[in-house]
């Protein structure tokens, strides 16, 4: 079916205001691909379970790290309901704001995990302290052995069970000033033949408050598939930790080195209370050289029932090109001027949406693990 049938297009509206259109929609799309294939690689999947697995030093709690695996790199097939529920997303982020509660102590990593090397045990179908490992792990991190996992649901693939990587985490933090600071390097092959390092980054954390009503956190480093890479600098701040209902602000600015790409990402989510949630999108920009495709609006959800209402507009260099309004019952995309988009805008525009999904995702997944230790 083509793209644009899957679109409720809406009448003609009375504008003769010039139409705008990105000047290369199929290399726009092109280039969307290419920036979330560096996050769905084999290797970022694998470094994605650690979250939400059985065993694992660095899990998010509970029930983050069901919602981490609800919530996968999947681009959306058709402009949908069923491709446009947030919520995995939204509560995957709202709930790590409850990793950074306890404050700021001399170290993140707890002493008796540095040195140790953790990896996957078929008897128990969960990760384990593996103290016969060899080569031991350095004595200022903990070594995490990836393994194959399953595109459909994340798990990790016991039959063949097969290593793909390691990861590190290393405690970098310091108490004068107080940050926790973890710096997280991802290897292919193994300790004894490391090869590519996939991601490399840091994150650091601080509070306000005592209690704790507030943090931010801060990452920055780089992402590659083993062909293309991406250098991000991000923040992650929360206000009302202390309660069920935090309110969450991302920022983000990504770079792309093939093809060349600028991102940027600014958004909010507030809640009203623990079951309503206001998703505001300040900017999600992709610079291509002279030309930026800009989403910006707002998603409001009952996280209980799934209800939502969704208002996007995309400009092209600050002209608007498309608009998107629904909710649960349906979707409708067109033009301002009220017209339907062709089948490649119609694809470009799920692929900057894809795209867009796909970078909350992995912020998720990068402030993670550390974000876990943090609150440990």
């Amino acid at each position: 079916m083509a793209v644009a049938a899957a679109f409720a297009i809406a009448a003609c509206s009375e504008s003769t205001a010039p139409q705008a259109h990105p000047s290369d929609v199929r290399g726009l799309s092109s280039d969307l691909q290419a920036a979330s294939e560096v996050f769905a690689s084999s290797t970022f999947q694998s470094f994605s379970a650690l979250s939400f697995v059985d065993g694992s030093p660095v899990a998010a709690p509970q029930p983050a790290g069901g919602l981490l695996r609800a919530a996968p790199i999947v681009p959306p097939r058709a402009l949908a309901a069923p491709y446009l529920d947030r919520r995995p997303q939204l509560q995957a982020l709202r709930r790590m704001a409850a990793y950074f509660r306890n404050g700021i102590t001399a170290g993140v990593i707890p002493p008796a995990l540095l040195g140790r090397t953790f990896t996957w045990d078929l008897t128990t179908h969960a990760y384990v302290d593996d103290a016969a490992y060899t080569p031991a792990a350095p004595s200022d991190r903990v070594r995490i052995i990836l393994y194959a996992v399953s595109p459909a649901t994340g798990d990790i693939i016991e039959s063949p069970l097969t290593p793909v990587g390691y990861a590190d985490l290393i405690d970098e933090s310091t108490t004068s000033p107080p940050v926790d600071k973890v710096h997280i390097i991802v290897t292919g092959g193994s300790p004894t033949s490391p090869g590519t390092v996939y991601i490399d980054y840091t994150v650091s954390a601080q509070v306000t408050g005592n209690p704790i009503t507030a943090f931010t956190a801060a990452a920055t480093g780089s992402v590659t598939d083993g062909t293309n890479s991406i250098t991000f600098t991000a923040t992650y701040g929360v206000t009302q930790v202390n309660t069920d209902n935090p309110d969450v602000a991302v920022d983000v600015t990504w770079a792309l080195s093939n093809p060349a790409l600028q991102l940027t990402l600014h958004e909010t989510l507030t809640l009203s209370d623990a079951d309503h949630l206001t998703f505001n999108v300040g900017e999600f920009s992709v610079k291509r050289g002279t030309e930026t495709v800009t989403l910006t609006g707002s998603v409001s959800t009952v996280l209980s029932t799934g209800v939502f209402d969704l208002t996007l507009s995309v400009d092209v260099n600050r002209s608007r090109w498309a608009m998107v309004t629904g909710n649960e019952a349906g979707v409708t995309l067109r033009h301002p001027d009220g017209t339907q988009l062709s089948d490649p805008e119609g694809q470009a525009f799920l692929d900057l949406f894809g795209l867009w999904l796909t970078s909350d995702f992995a912020m998720a997944i990068l402030f993670g693990p550390p974000g876990s230790l943090m609150g440990a």
